[in-house]
C-alpha cells in the first residue's frame, strides 16, 4: 500500500511535462547523431579475435597479398571467344582499368607474353596476337598446350574468358564504391556492359544496398502490423500510438547511441530495429492492459497508474532483464558483429523498458484514459475463449503433459540429425543478378572459392627452389588438381614448369619439373622473366616460405570439412615435414572454421542464457520447482525447432543457431509476467485454482496480444532475400508460436502438477 502510494505522489502532471522535456532533450541529440548512420558489411569482421589461424592468415596475407581484393570479369561468346572484335574490346579494357586509381595490377590473356630461351637471349611471344585473324586459331591451340594459361583465363570449351583485377589492399568502404564506379564507367565506355563481375568490391555494394531497402521494408511492416493488432486489441487510436511511440522512440535511442558511437548497421545489427520493435512492445502491453482492467473496475487515473506499476513493474524488469541476458550472451562469441548484435540489442531492451517507465507513465498521466479504451467496448474475441481453453487444458492435463514429453523425445532425435553446414553466398537467393553471376563462374571456370597453402621450407640449407623441395610440393598439388578439384593452380612448382618449358624453346613435353638439380638451380635464377609482381605473389623475397593458390567450387563447409581431413591425411603420409610444411589457410577456409566454432559458441551462449534466467526465477520465486515450471514451456518449444531443423534438413550455422538465444529470451517473458500475476493472488490469500484461474484469463489476453503481436513482426523477415534473415524470420515464429501453445497448455498443467505435489507434502 505505501509503495502505491508512493507512486502515486510521483505522478503529477508537472513530473509529467518535466520528464517529457527530459526525453525531448535526449532524443533530439540522438536524432542528431542519426545523420551519420551508415551500413556495412565487411566480411573480415566475422573473424574471431585473438584466434592463431586468424593471425596466421594475416602474416600470410602480409607477405603474398590479399585473396579477396580483387575483380573477377567473365565475357562470353556463344561461338568462341577467339574474335578479334571481342580481344580488342577485353585488351582495351584491360588497359583502360590498369590506370584507374587504386588497381594495382590487371591480368588478361591478351597483355601476356610466352617467354622463350634461346641462345641468342630472351624472346617473348604474345599468347594472344589478336590483330591478325590468321594468327587467333594457331595462338588458341598454344594457350590450350599451356595449362597454366588455360585452366585460369579460358572454360574448357573455348566460350568464355576471364582477366582479374587486383585492387590496393584493405580499402575502404568509400574508396570501393569509388573504383566499382569508376569500373562500371569504363566498361561502358569499352562496350562491356553486360560484363559479368564477381568480387568483395561488388558482393559488398550489393548487400549494403539490399540491407538498406530490406531495413526500411521491415521497419514500415512491423509497424503497420503491429498498428493493426493494437487496433484490434485496444480499438482506439490512442492505444495504437501511444505503444509505437514509446517503443519507437527506444529503436531512435538505440540506433542513435550505435552511430554516435561510430557503429554502422551491418547483415545482423539491421534487424535491430525490427526486433526491439516486436520485443519492446510486449512489456508495454502487458503495462497498458493492467492499467486499462483497473481503469474499468472504476478506480481513478493516477491510482490505476500506481497500482499497474506496483503489479507489473517488478515482472516487467525481470524480463527486461532477462531478455536482455539472452542477447547479450552472444556477446560471448569470438567475433565482432555477433558481440555488437548482442549487445546493443540487449541495451535497447533496456531502454524500452527504461522509457516503459519514464515515458509511458507520463503520457498516461496527461491522457484522459477515456481515449485509451473503444468507443464501443464490444469485449475481447478471448472474453469467452480463454475460459473454455482454461477448462479444456485443466481436464486434459495429463495428456497434454505425456504429449509435449513425447514432442521434446522427437525434438531431441531430430536434433541429432542437425548438420554444420555453410556455403560462402547462400544468403542471396539464386534468381539474384549477384548470386547468378557468381554461379556462372562456378559452372564456367571451375569456381570462384579461393584456396590457399601455405608452404614452408623447414631444411635451411634450402629453399623453395630446391628440387626436392619441388617435388614435395608437386605432389600435393597433383592430389589438389585430381582429388580436391582446385582449378587455376599457381605455385612455385606451376612457375617451375613454365621456366623449364621457356628453357627448352617453348616446347609443351617441357611443361614439367627438371630432371637435375642442377637445372632447376639455373632456372630459379631466371624466374623473374616470368615477371616481378607474379613471382613475388608465389614465393617469399628469402625463398623459404610460398604460396599454392587457386579456384574451386563452393560445396559447403561440410563438404570442405571432409576434403580437408583427407588433405591432410595425404600430406602426413605423402610428404616429409622435416623437409616442408604445408598448411591451409585463406579466407574462405576461415568462414568454414569459424562457422563450425560459432556454432558451438551459440548453443554455449544459450546454456549460459537459461542458467542466469534459472537464477532469476530461484532469487524471485524462492522454489526450484518453479524454477522448472518457468523454464519447461520455453525449452520444449526449443527441442521442438532443432527437431524440425534436423528432419527437414536445415544446417546449423551462425544464422540458425543464433535464433535459439534471441527465441528463449523472448519467449521467457510471457512465462514470467504469467507466474507474477500466479504470485500475486497467491500471496492475496486466494486458492491456487482460483489464483491460476484468474491469472490465465487476465494475463493470458496480454500474452496472446503480445505472441500476434511478436509473429508479425518476426514473420515479415521470410520476405527478405537474405538467407540468413529469411531462416531466422521462420524459425523463430515457429519457436514462438509453439511457446504461445506451450505457455496457454503446458504451464498450466505444470503449475497444477506442481500445486497437487504441494498439497499432497
Amino acid at each position: 500500500m505505501e509503495s502505491t502510494q508512493r507512486i502515486e505522489r510521483l505522478l503529477t502532471r508537472r513530473n509529467a511535462w518535466f520528464a517529457l522535456g527530459t526525453l525531448a532533450v535526449i532524443t533530439a541529440c540522438f536524432a542528431f547523431a542519426l545523420r551519420n548512420v551508415r551500413m556495412d558489411y565487411d566480411f573480415e569482421k566475422f573473424f574471431p579475435k585473438n584466434d592463431p589461424e586468424l593471425d596466421h592468415y594475416l602474416a600470410f596475407r602480409e607477405r603474398f597479398g590479399h585473396d579477396n581484393d580483387f575483380l573477377l570479369f567473365g565475357f562470353e561468346r556463344e561461338t568462341g571467344v577467339f574474335d578479334r572484335v571481342l580481344l580488342t574490346k577485353v585488351d582495351t579494357l584491360a588497359a583502360r582499368l590498369e590506370r584507374l586509381p587504386r588497381v594495382i595490377k590487371v591480368l588478361s590473356p591478351t597483355r601476356m607474353a610466352e617467354p622463350v630461351v634461346t641462345p641468342l637471349g630472351v624472346f617473348e611471344t604474345p599468347y594472344l596476337r589478336y590483330a591478325d585473324d590468321s594468327l587467333l586459331s594457331t595462338d588458341s591451340a598454344r594457350i590450350w598446350n599451356d595449362p597454366r594459361m588455360k585452366d585460369f583465363f579460358f572454360s574448357d570449351d573455348g566460350g568464355a574468358m576471364l582477366i582479374a583485377l587486383n585492387a590496393e589492399p584493405g580499402l575502404s568502404k568509400e574508396k570501393c564504391d569509388a573504383l566499382l564506379k569508376d569500373v562500371q564507367r569504363t566498361l561502358a565506355e569499352c562496350g562491356l556492359s553486360d560484363t559479368r563481375i564477381v568480387g568483395r568490391i561488388v558482393g559488398q555494394d550489393h548487400y549494403i544496398v539490399k540491407m538498406v531497402t530490406e531495413t526500411i521494408f521491415f521497419i514500415s511492416v512491423s509497424v503497420l502490423l503491429l498498428s493493426l493488432f493494437l487496433w484490434l486489441g485496444f480499438r482506439s487510436s490512442y492505444g495504437v500510438w501511444v505503444p509505437i511511440a514509446v517503443v519507437g522512440l527506444a529503436i531512435l535511442w538505440q540506433v542513435g547511441l550505435m552511430t554516435a558511437l561510430g557503429k554502422p548497421l551491418g547483415i545482423l545489427t539491421m534487424l535491430l530495429p525490427t526486433i526491439l520493435f516486436v520485443v519492446g512492445m510486449s512489456d508495454v502491453v502487458h503495462i497498458l492492459e493492467c492499467y486499462l482492467e483497473e481503469i474499468r473496475s472504476g478506480v481513478p487515473r493516477i491510482r490505476a497508474i500506481a497500482i499497474t506499476y506496483r503489479e507489473v513493474g517488478l515482472p516487467t524488469f525481470l524480463t527486461a532483464v532477462t531478455s536482455g541476458i539472452g542477447f547479450a550472451t552472444l556477446g560471448t562469441a569470438s567475433i565482432q558483429p555477433l558481440q555488437e548484435f548482442g549487445i546493443y540489442t540487449a541495451i535497447g531492451v533496456l531502454v524500452a523498458f527504461l522509457l516503459a517507465f519514464t515515458l509511458l507513465p507520463a503520457l498516461l498521466v496527461l491522457i484522459d484514459p477515456r481515449r485509451l479504451l473503444p468507443k464501443k467496448d464490444r469485449g475481447s474475441p478471448w472474453d469467452s475463449r480463454l475460459p473454455r481453453l482454461f477448462r479444456w487444458t485443466i481436464h486434459h492435463r495429463r495428456r497434454l503433459l505425456l504429449g509435449f514429453a513425447a514432442i521434446s523425445v522427437l525434438g531431441a532425435i531430430g536434433a541429432s540429425r542437425i548438420k554444420v553446414n555453410n556455403y560462402l553466398l547462400e544468403d542471396l537467393p539464386d534468381n539474384d543478378p549477384m548470386k547468378a553471376g557468381f554461379l556462372w563462374f562456378e559452372d564456367t571456370f571451375g569456381g570462384v572459392r579461393p584456396f590457399e597453402l601455405e608452404i614452408t621450407v623447414q631444411d635451411s640449407s634450402r629453399s623453395v627452389w630446391d628440387l626436392r623441395v619441388l617435388r614435395e610440393i608437386e605432389r600435393v598439388q597433383t592430389h589438389l588438381d585430381t582429388v580436391y578439384e582446385v582449378d587455376g593452380i599457381g605455385s612455385p612448382v606451376t612457375v617451375m614448369y613454365s621456366l623449364n618449358k621457356a628453357f627448352n624453346g617453348g616446347d609443351r613435353s617441357f611443361y614439367r619439373l627438371p630432371e637435375d638439380s642442377l637445372d632447376c638451380a639455373r632456372m630459379a635464377k631466371r624466374a623473374k622473366l616470368l615477371g616481378r609482381q607474379m613471382l613475388s605473389a608465389v614465393v617469399s623475397e628469402d625463398g623459404r616460405t610460398a604460396r599454392l593458390t587457386g579456384r574451386r567450387v563452393d560445396e559447403g563447409g561440410l563438404v570442405h570439412k571432409g576434403k580437408n581431413e583427407v588433405l591432410e591425411r595425404f600430406i602426413a603420409q605423402h610428404t616429409d615435414p622435416q623437409l616442408v610444411r604445408f598448411h591451409q589457410t585463406g579466407m574462405a577456409y576461415l568462414i568454414d572454421r569459424n562457422n563450425a566454432t560459432l556454432s558451438t559458441q551459440m548453443v554455449r551462449g544459450m546454456g549460459l542464457a537459461i542458467l542466469f534466467t534459472a537464477l532469476i526465477m530461484l532469487w524471485f520465486f524462492k522454489d526450484w520447482r518453479m524454477v522448472l515450471v518457468a523454464l519447461l514451456p520455453n525449452l520444449v518449444p526449443l527441442l521442438f525447432i532443432a527437431g524440425v531443423m534436423g528432419f527437414i534438413g536445415i544446417d546449423l550455422k551462425v544464422s540458425t543457431a543464433i535464433i535459439f538465444t534471441i527465441s528463449f529470451g523472448i519467449a521467457e517473458d510471457d512465462t514470467i509476467h504469467m507466474l507474477a500475476s500466479l504470485r500475486h493472488y497467491l500471496r492475496q490469500g486466494r486458492s491456487p485454482a482460483y489464483a491460476l484461474k484468474r491469472t490465465y484469463l487476465r494475463t493470458g489476453k496480454a500474452v496472446t496480444v503480445t505472441t500476434l503481436m511478436l509473429l508479425s513482426g518476426f514473420l515479415t523477415l521470410v520476405f527478405s532475400d537474405f538467407a540468413s534473415v529469411y531462416y531466422m524470420g521462420v524459425l523463430i515464429t515457429l519457436t514462438l508460436a509453439f511457446a504461445f501453445v506451450a505457455e496457454l497448455l503446458l504451464l498450466p498443467a505444470l503449475v497444477m502438477l506442481l500445486m497437487k505435489k504441494r498439497e499432497q507434502q
